[in-house]
């Protein structure tokens, strides 16, 4: 008997001992069939129908605030490093395509730089690629050049890809007093006038240590964002400041502006964000709203969270202060 022939009958008999192995299993518990579509282009999913197969996973944190300063109410800036390298541990334990810092990595004042070097030393032993937003603490005591410099930040605002998602990086101090701009700056002038203007209407976020998002960076993320519309990619916000509720005190001062730009785009799933100190969650227009707890008002307990990434989902595993949450995706209608 050729060769050819005995190995051609013997991977049909594997082929028809696989079949019936699926066949009695699926029989025996119900919900399984699905797992053993090897060849099947849909997600694999359980017996409510939610996807089982997680795209990747990713982890935020949010306003470490370090600094070698005093206890000052609930912010322990001292104790904020410890917390950083135990988050860092953890975190490296984890199988993660990113991590996400949220702004105010530190404090600031006369010895912020000193201070910023301190905290990436930490924060760069990560395994994970890193990525980091700016907070208005980020430019107390430290000019935005340098700043950038040391978070190894080319631009300000920027966008990156991994399968079909799109993360968002906004500069909320692109517009301020408090961004790091010189005071001859066309950024800062602009700065002034809008908080001025905010303040005659006496709105509840007319703060220094606020900042808003310029025309040029809302053109930037409209074409972003449409380009994600075209490529049917979902789309996820990072900002320091968040854009929820309106009238709050944290927001960004334009807040009404790029939320309407967020709400012309079904490809936005969720935004995270940090600032507001004892965080918060809301859903507006199927868009997630999600602002991390602080970390340097965690020294007990830590604050931060990993984001479990799936086709319908996202799940959200909070450590210490951040609660768990599941976010199911509704904006994106998938082209067939």
């Amino acid at each position: 008997m050729p060769a050819n022939f005995k190995i051609s009958v013997l991977c049909n008999r594997l082929k028809l001992i696989t079949v019936l192995a699926a066949a009695i299993i699926s029989a025996a518990i119900p919900g399984c069939a699905a797992n053993f579509s090897s060849h099947s282009k849909k997600p694999y999913t359980n017996t409510n129908g939610a996807e089982i197969r997680k795209k990747f996973t990713f982890a935020v944190l949010a306003d470490v605030q370090y600094a070698e300063k005093e206890v000052a109410g609930r912010r322990n800036y001292r104790k904020a490093i410890i917390k950083l390298r135990e988050c860092v541990n953890d975190l490296n334990t984890k199988d993660l395509a990113f991590v996400v810092q949220l702004g105010d990595f530190i404090d600031g004042g006369p010895n912020a730089a000193a201070e910023l070097d301190k905290a990436l030393a930490v924060f760069n032993r990560l395994k994970a690629d890193k990525y980091h937003v700016l907070g208005n603490h980020d430019f107390a005591g430290i000019d935005r050049k340098t700043t950038l410099q040391k978070l190894n930040i080319s631009n300000s605002y920027y966008y990156f890809d991994r399968a079909g998602f799109r993360f968002v990086a906004l500069d909320t101090m692109d517009i301020s007093i408090s961004g790091g701009w010189p005071e001859n700056s066309r950024n800062y002038r602009l700065g002034e006038k809008m908080l001025n203007e905010l303040r005659q209407k006496n709105a509840p976020n007319a703060v220094a240590w606020n900042g808003a998002i310029s025309e040029a960076q809302e053109k930037w993320l409209n074409n972003v964002l449409a380009g994600a519309d075209k490529k049917n990619l979902k789309v996820i916000i990072f900002s320091h400041h968040p854009f929820t509720p309106p009238g709050g005190s944290h927001s960004v001062w334009n807040i009404e502006q790029i939320v309407a730009i967020f709400q012309a785009h079904d490809c936005l799933v969720a935004s995270f964000s940090g600032h507001r100190h004892a965080g918060g969650y809301t859903e507006q227009n199927g868009i997630y709203y999600i602002t991390i707890e602080a970390m340097v008002e965690a020294p007990q307990q830590n604050a931060y969270a990993i984001v479990n990434v799936y086709h319908d989902r996202l799940e959200i595993k909070g450590t210490g202060k951040v609660p768990d949450r599941t976010l199911n995706i509704k904006r994106v209608t998938q082209k067939k």
